[in-house]
Parts: C-alpha cells; structure tokens; sequence
C-alpha cells in the first residue's frame, strides 16, 4: 500500500509541473486546484494497517505500520521522499529555475542468483509530459472530467512486442474540499498561485499533448473511491477513503480499505495434468494521519 502512495506522490509532483494553461478561472475544469486560505504542505503521513486474504484458511491477519516523510530544504522544497526514517524513495532535482526536472527513485530489483538489491533510476520530466519523444496518450486516456476532477479513466497494458494485451477501466470519485497536496506539489516549481504560465513549445503535438492529458489529471478535491478492473475479465482493485479535516478543509486523517480480487494458480492437479486456479480476496484496512506545516 505504501508504494501506491509513493508512487502517486512523485506521479503528481511531476505532473503538476505541466500545470499551464490560459488566464481563465481556476475553475474551468482543466484541473487546476484553488488553492486554501492557509498555506500548509504535508510534512509527514503515518500509516497503519492490517491484510487479510482468504487464500488459504490458515494465512493469519499482517499488522503493518509505517511512516512517509517529506524533506524540504531552506527555500521550502520538497527535496526527498522518505520511508520509516532512513529509507529514501524519491529525491527532487531542481534546474536553475527552481523547477522540477528530475526525480530519482529507488526500486528493488532481484536477479537470479545474486538476491535482491537496490537500484537508483530516474524519472525525466520532460519525457513525461511529451517535450521528448513519448506519447503520454500510450498510456491510456482521461474519458470523462467532473467539476475538474478525472472520473472515469482508461489505461492499457502492452506485451513485448509493444501491442496493446490489456486494458483497464479506472473509476475514481472525490470529497468538495480542496485537493490536500496542492501546496506541496507547488513547492517544486509545479504551480504557479497567482497566474497560470503560458508555455510555448513549439510545433510538437506530443508536447502539447502531453501537456493536456497532465493538466486535467491533476484533481481539484481529494480522491474517496478508486475502482480499477481489468476490462473482460472479473479482477479488479477497490479502494475507499474517508477523510477527517481541520477548520482550513486539509485531512488531517483518514481511514482506507483496499480491497484486490484476482485470480492466481494454488496447486496442481494430477488427475486434469493442470494448474489450479482459484479467485482471491486480499483486504487491507487502516488508518492514517497527516502532518503539515504551515508556510509564511
């Protein structure tokens, strides 16, 4: 579960780097957040859960806790990602501009034969919002957008020879308050408070649209439902979040259950000569709070 909100995290800050468009009204459903009266970024997230499964009747409920912190520097950057202290996910490197160009994340890899080991990577921003060879619209596409929100999504998969296997149907609903990482994402050069920058990129279609597939998939409210099924088959991933909040609309804390059905091999049969599959239940539920600190 902690990868989801990682992944998302850095997802959003580089996305957010793309928020550009007209002078028109935040409100005009390109998904760019007003921002709240009061000025605070997310400093740290504490985390705790437990998973059931009904894969086998013996399997017994994992407790897990965990916490992510965000590092800023003296200029209020967000500069890292961190896990339970010491474990740096994500770093932020930032052009002479003081704008997001990179981000560095860490994945376990494991080879055979030598065990798992760490290796560094980066995420170029350019190439994700199409400025360079890459066609954000591959990916999948935004179908619907409710009150600035994307609602109802399509994303593919693809085999190794680049063609299209899979696709999936991502249904998401939102609260009314304003959407709780904006001012953190803003931190990284991404968001421009006082006017929306109109950049030129020239001829390039990728680029621009790139550019309009980022813009609308930054929320204006915080995500409460997340429905993500594999179209022509029966698995799918269901999560629901309910929300507390502060008297300036941020959550401060929230409850999640994350429910995952699939199907997976669990044996072999000797009579058939075939594996056996089974449909499988996983359930984490937990709870979170939320850490800011205000910016003067």
């Amino acid at each position: 579960m902690k990868k989801i909100i990682f992944s998302a995290l850095a997802a959003l800050a580089f996305v957010g780097v793309s928020c550009s468009s007209d002078d028109n009204s935040s409100d005009n459903g390109n998904g760019i957040t007003p921002p709240n009266k009061v000025i605070k970024v997310i400093e740290k997230i504490n985390i705790n859960s437990v998973s059931t499964s009904d894969y086998d009747e013996a399997d017994k409920p994992e407790y897990s806790e965990g916490v992510v912190e965000l590092k800023y520097n003296d200029a209020n950057k967000v500069t890292s990602i961190v896990g339970d202290g010491t474990d740096v996910l994500y770093n932020f490197i930032y052009d002479d501009k003081g704008i997001v160009k990179e981000i560095e994340y860490f994945e376990s890899v494991y080879e055979w034969g030598e065990g798992e080991k760490i290796e560094k990577r980066k995420h170029i921003v350019s190439d994700f919002l199409g400025l360079a060879p890459f066609n954000f619209g591959k990916l999948g596409k935004i179908n619907t957008i409710d009150k600035g929100n994307p609602v109802d999504l399509t994303f593919y998969s693809y085999n190794d020879q680049d063609k299209v296997e899979g696709e999936y149907k991502t249904e998401i609903k939102y609260d009314n308050k304003p959407f709780a990482a904006f001012h953190t994402l803003n931190t990284t050069g991404a968001i421009d408070l006082s006017k929306k920058t109109q950049i030129d990129f020239g001829p390039s279609q990728a680029a621009m649209t790139g550019l309009k597939y980022a813009n609308e998939l930054l929320p204006m409210n915080n995500p409460t439902y997340l429905k993500h099924a594999y179209v022509g088959d029966k698995a799918y991933s269901e999560s629901k979040i309910t929300y507390q909040y502060d008297n300036n609309q941020y959550p401060t804390s929230f409850e999640f259950e994350i429910k995952d059905y699939y199907r997976t091999s669990y044996g072999w049969d000797p009579i058939k000569q075939e594996v056996k599959y089974k449909w499988v239940t996983d359930i984490t539920k937990g709870k979170a709070t939320i850490t800011y600190k205000e910016m003067k």
